[in-house]
């Protein structure tokens, strides 16, 4: 572990499957993050009774220079795997995902429509500053993050290695072509302090998805890990609420 790279390297943001009902949730972390950022929801959804598991995608949790070296079709096949390990035990399953793994959700939903529902934070359909990635990954490996560390219980890199971020950025191509195809039940975060996923991707994402059960919640402060963000609470129980409400006569708990 290189921890000079690394935010937070005591954290735990290893893979995790905790066991519980028959309604399965499959979260999937960001771009340089871990599975630290997706663990509050988690631990929410498996008090309520809920089996949750949690990839640590490729190249991440490690060092910058394997998430250099992935194909964006390595998160997808990660996030099938996970998938498929989940509807083994599973009626039915839910996927939600931080910023890239929001597009991964996405993406799902669009190939496996048996998929129950869709839960999105600061899903990464939209990120001006990538785009310069292109260029300069033939000149360096990695740019620092100008704020690498916001006081959030946030594991993952401090640099943002710029030939995964080309990999992300046709991960993100892939997504929107998908959108279309997403029927499913599906809430969404974004924020107005988000300065990382602008604000129009809320609208992208209105626009483009094919599901007629879309409610989107556009939040004030939240910076752009939603979900350990400050209003962190308010999200998870807005989540939990809505899930209760769309399962199939599960009798769910809010602890």
């Amino acid at each position: 572990m290189a921890d000079n790279y690394m935010i937070n390297p005591e954290l735990d943001g290893s893979s995790f499957t905790w066991q519980g009902g028959k309604t399965g949730f499959l979260l999937l972390h960001g771009f340089t993050a871990t599975t630290a950022e997706v663990r509050p929801l988690g631990e929410r959804l498996h008090a309520a009774g809920h089996t949750v598991s949690a990839p640590l995608l490729p190249g991440h949790g490690t060092h910058p220079d394997d998430l250099n070296k992935v194909r964006w079709q390595d998160w997808v096949q990660a996030a099938e795997s996970g998938y498929e390990k989940l509807s083994k035990q599973c009626d039915e399953v839910w996927v939600a995902g931080e910023s890239m793994g929001g597009l991964l959700s996405l993406l799902l939903a669009a190939n496996h429509p048996g998929i129950k529902g869709i839960l999105l934070y600061a899903p990464a359909l939209e990120i001006p500053k990538l785009r310069k990635a292109y260029l300069f990954q033939y000149f360096i490996k990695y740019v620092a993050k100008s704020k690498p560390n916001d006081g959030l219980l946030w594991k993952g890199y401090n640099v943002y290695p710029l030939k995964g971020a080309v990999a992300l950025l046709k991960l993100q191509k892939e997504a929107r072509k998908a959108l279309s195809k997403v029927t499913q039940p599906t809430l969404a975060f974004f924020s107005e302090k988000d300065a990382t996923v602008v604000l129009t991707a809320s609208e992208m994402l209105k626009q483009k998805i094919g599901s007629d059960q879309l409610e989107l919640v556009i939040l004030k402060e939240s910076s752009h890990v939603i979900l350990l963000a400050s209003e962190q609470q308010k999200v998870i129980d807005h989540t939990l609420k809505y899930v209760s409400k769309r399962l199939n006569g599960n009798s769910v708990h809010q602890p």
